[in-house]
């Protein structure tokens, strides 16, 4: 993983993963949803993503630093994997993205595998490059 990993590499790995959870936080509203990235551009400084429940579009000046994480989650006691999205490392996330599995089910090898090489880079958090391109 290179250390100048851009909002579309992460979208690139993200649709790689499959199945994802997404859950953002805006006020007093919890919105959460399971999708797959599909399609995406950059466009007027956006990632522009068709997700296979919604549009996504994330202003990249908003969102410049990405967390990983590989946790027992508190109420269920299972392994979660995630990442947060952040403006910036010291801002509070915005968005959560959870490697999405049924209940009972384990990761599938080849999804863990990928997310543990990105893991291992952004585990401590990392400022994202600046676009390279659409903005």
């Amino acid at each position: 993983m290179s250390a100048a990993l851009d909002a579309e590499e992460l979208f690139r790995k993200l649709k790689e993963l499959g199945a994802l959870r997404v859950i953002s936080h805006c006020g007093p509203s919890t919105f959460e949803a399971i999708c797959t990235v599909s399609t995406f551009g950059v466009a007027h400084g956006h990632i522009n993503a068709i997700t296979s429940e919604y549009h996504w579009h994330l202003n990249l000046n908003g969102f410049r630093h990405v967390t990983s994480h590989d946790e027992i989650h508190e109420r269920s006691g299972r392994r979660v994997l995630f990442f947060e999205l952040r403006e910036n490392a010291g801002a509070d996330p915005f968005l959560l993205i959870y490697l999405y599995r049924d209940k009972g089910a384990e990761f599938e090898p080849a999804r863990e595998k990928l997310f543990l090489e990105l893991h291992s880079s952004m585990m401590q958090g990392i400022k994202l490059a600046s676009p390279t391109s659409g903005a």
